[in-house]
């Protein structure tokens, strides 16, 4: 009940409340990391007219959608609320849409890129996610 604690649970929950576009029912997901990409890629669009380095996210020619999605939630979300997931296990109904969305985010990489992934591709993302599911199960 300190206030240091305090003020710490209160920053963590506002930071999931940030990045919990990953952690609802896809067709919302979906739509929020629709609106989060295009306004990176106004970033990009901006870099290129001032002639500067494009950063990697914002450069909507280059960027695969569905995969930065992926990654998005392997690398940013999930290590914070697996860890909030041993706190609070009440959030454990986010943790699972969530790793329901990154699968699903999965699918979208397979039949929306073209040219399509290379075998040894969809094998390296099958096991990033196979990972991603076991890290979830081991808390």
């Amino acid at each position: 009940r300190a206030p240091e604690t305090r003020r710490l649970v209160v920053d963590v929950l506002l930071h999931i409340a940030d990045i919990s576009n990953s952690m609802k029912p896809f067709r919302i997901c979906r739509i929020w990391a629709t609106q989060v990409l295009e306004e990176y890629f106004l970033q990009g669009d901006a870099e290129k007219k001032l002639g500067v380095p494009v950063q990697a996210l914002n450069d909507r020619e280059k960027v695969n959608r569905a995969f930065s999605q992926v990654g998005f939630i392997e690398f940013l979300v999930s290590p914070l609320l697996f860890t909030v997931l041993k706190v609070l296990p009440p959030m454990e109904n986010h943790v699972e849409q969530l790793i329901l969305n990154a699968k699903t985010w999965h699918q979208h990489w397979l039949t929306d890129t073209d040219p399509p992934p290379s075998d040894a591709d969809k094998e390296g993302m099958k096991e990033r996610l196979r990972k991603l599911q076991n890290k979830y199960l081991d808390y």
